[in-house]
């Protein structure tokens, strides 16, 4: 309807850790709600729409910001992550100085009691804590306007538990004061029926046409409850999708020439009725056009599962290893039997189905011994094809995040929120670990992609000549509006959006002007004399992200002159600007062994002239603190 309001659901990606493009950022959450609303007729007093996965993905924090202001939605409702809630939160607290009649949602993983530092957003209106659909419904109703209940003297602490907030209404899902700051709190009403909400790409909310993937759940619940885990503190009880909606999927996926089937549920076997599960995909994929993956427990898998795991077509699993040692095992909630876990993860690499093992860095009970001796079980047992070693965060809505300071777990007050010392392991020997592990699987987890300087998406790179006054007199004033023309010499409209009809991007927009940087972004400068001029690349670069703070910034600096001039003074200047702020991606890295990574990185770009001139001696200087690219 023209005149209804408008509400606009966002899902913000992964950041990414280079130039390449995002893949994967599928908004299924919003999909579900918006699924959910339509059963329930809400489309016809509510325009509900996704911001366009092209856009949530490409675009840089202020052309995000137009771009949902040229919507003009009455709503927007962000799905919450550790990955994306800092710039969520930031990105809502400028819509909110734009449009302070603006109505801001949040959901989510991370909209729980004790993640105070969210729920205490001034931006923020509205946050449901759990399963979303049904509390998004009775918003749109009308059933959540009206007076919250008065506050009360009780706090949301840093560890504190859902039963710290005022009781008022809870039990019909009604609203209740967070009793910190503003924002009303929805706790979710009885749980849904999932064949109620099971085909958002049937019905064309969801497109599967970029990637040829499909998301599907047939599960919600889990009868598991590992203390690092939140997803069974947010689902009641155990629920799974009908077969003849799995099968109705299933259907659509082949019509659609999807390749893959991504299966979310939290463990694929914890199913009472798994074995005829594996035959209804079996029977759904008889020509197996259809690739399969999802996560489950090894302990529980046999040489038949195993079977039918690969006649479904199954190609990669994930399972859980996490630790070897008993003391982790009773702390964490997850008792693990090594013999089965050895023979199911056998059974499945026998079947050639790809299996990624997963050990956990900074459980308490875990030693310096017991990782050890988990890094050992994963390397010479033949139990994985992969291995995947990570640090533990400590997440909100968990019971680790509520028995951190009894076990001793010192963690990160923001997302990742990793833990960086437990009673019995250090920063310095979690650092260790890693890298040890690393050693042993041949491989770097987690690793920058090599610096990308040919094929740059021209919406995504600034070029500017230091040297050259007038053009940086021009990028100056660039730095604070748009500019009047695009590259292709044709006029560029507002922000750099265009309109609906001419694609998601104006062509050519964001070269040579870094008001509207894409998310991932490259600012490549060229001097002959950078020990001169680097205090005007570091200007440049912290004006850039004190509007833009999440980019993801490639800075190229090629010497034109002797290379000599390009000191170390000049890299630490720059990375010193680069790093005034940190954001997730930063504290992401923060934990990995080596040099410094995070979100900022400096790439020396050496012409063959230049190379040929660059001493050893500088070439090992400009190494500690640049990517050479010859």
């Amino acid at each position: 309807m023209a005149d209804s309001p408008c509400v606009l659901l966002v899902q913000l990606p992964i950041p990414p850790p280079g130039p390449e493009p995002i893949e994967g950022n599928v908004p299924l959450a919003a999909a579900y709600l918006k699924l959910f609303a339509r059963r329930h007729g809400l489309e016809k007093s509510h325009t509900i729409e996704l911001l366009p996965a092209e856009l949530a993905n490409r675009l840089g924090d202020q052309a995000l910001i137009e771009a949902i202001l040229t919507r003009q939605p009455w709503m927007v409702g962000f799905s919450c992550y550790l990955w994306n809630v800092e710039r969520s939160l930031w990105i809502a607290a400028r819509l909110k100085q734009r449009r302070p009649e603006l109505k801001i949602l949040l959901g989510g993983p991370e909209i729980t009691a004790d993640n105070a530092w969210v729920l205490e957003n001034p931006a923020v209106d509205h946050a449901v804590f759990g399963e979303g659909e049904q509390a998004f419904a009775d918003l749109l109703a009308g059933k959540g306007e009206g007076t919250p209940p008065p506050r009360t003297s009780e706090s949301i602490s840093v560890v504190g538990q859902v039963a710290n907030l005022p009781q008022t209404g809870r039990k019909h899902g009604r609203l209740a004061t967070c009793p910190t700051k503003n924002p009303t709190v929805i706790d979710s009403p009885v749980p849904i029926d999932l064949n109620t909400i099971s085909s958002p790409y049937a019905e064309g909310i969801l497109d599967m046409a970029n990637d040829g993937r499909m998301s599907l759940e047939t599960a919600r619940g889990c009868r598991f409850h590992c203390k690092y885990c939140y997803y069974p503190k947010s689902h009641a009880g155990l629920r799974f999708l009908s077969a003849e909606q799995i099968e109705a999927n299933l259907k659509y996926a082949v019509e659609h020439d999807a390749k893959e089937v991504f299966l979310l549920d939290p463990t694929l076997n914890q199913r009472p009725d798994f074995a005829d599960f594996l035959r209804l995909l079996r029977r759904c994929n008889p020509e197996r056009k259809l690739m399969f993956s999802g996560e489950l427990r090894a302990e529980e898998i046999d040489s038949a599962s195993a079977r039918l795991l690969r006649e479904a077509n199954f190609h990669e699993v994930e399972v859980g290893l996490q630790s070897v040692e008993p003391a982790a095992w009773k702390l964490m909630g997850r008792p693990v039997n090594l013999t089965a876990f050895e023979r199911g993860a056998k059974a499945l690499v026998a079947e050639g189905i790809r299996v990624q093992a997963d050990l956990i860095l900074g459980l308490p009970g875990d030693t310096v011994d017991s990782v050890r001796r988990g890094i050992d079980f994963l390397s010479r047992r033949e139990v994985c094809t992969t291995a995947s070693v990570f640090n533990l965060s400590i997440l909100p809505g968990t019971a680790f995040r509520r028995e951190a300071r009894r076990l001793g777990l010192k963690h990160q007050p923001w997302p990742p929120y990793y833990v960086v010392e437990t009673p019995t392991l250090e920063l310095d020997a979690l650092m260790m670990l890693m890298e040890e592990a690393q050693e042993a699987f041949g491989v770097e987890f987690d690793a920058l992609p090599p610096p990308r300087l040919d094929a740059l998406d021209p919406r995504g790179v600034c070029r500017v000549d230091l040297d050259d006054e007038t053009d940086n007199e021009t990028n100056k004033n660039n730095s604070r509006g748009p500019t009047d023309r695009g590259n292709n010499g044709g006029p560029t409209d507002r922000g750099g959006i265009a309109d609906e009809h001419r694609g998601p991007l104006a062509p050519g927009y964001f070269v040579n002007c870094d008001e509207f940087p894409t998310l991932a972004y490259t600012l490549w400068f060229r001097s002959s004399d950078f020990h001169r001029r680097h205090h005007e690349a570091a200007e440049r670069i912290e004006r850039l992200l004190a509007e833009n703070p999440h980019t993801t910034l490639q800075i190229v600096l090629e010497p034109t002159g002797e290379v000599e001039r390009l000191t170390v003074e000049t890299l630490e200047t720059l990375l010193a600007a680069c790093y005034r702020t940190t954001t997730y991606l930063d504290r992401y890295y923060s934990m990995q062994p080596g040099g410094l990574m995070g979100s900022k990185r400096l790439v020396v770009a050496l012409s063959p002239e230049s190379a040929a001139r660059a001493g050893e001696a500088w070439r090992r200087r400009v190494a500690e603190y640049a990517t050479l690219a010859e």
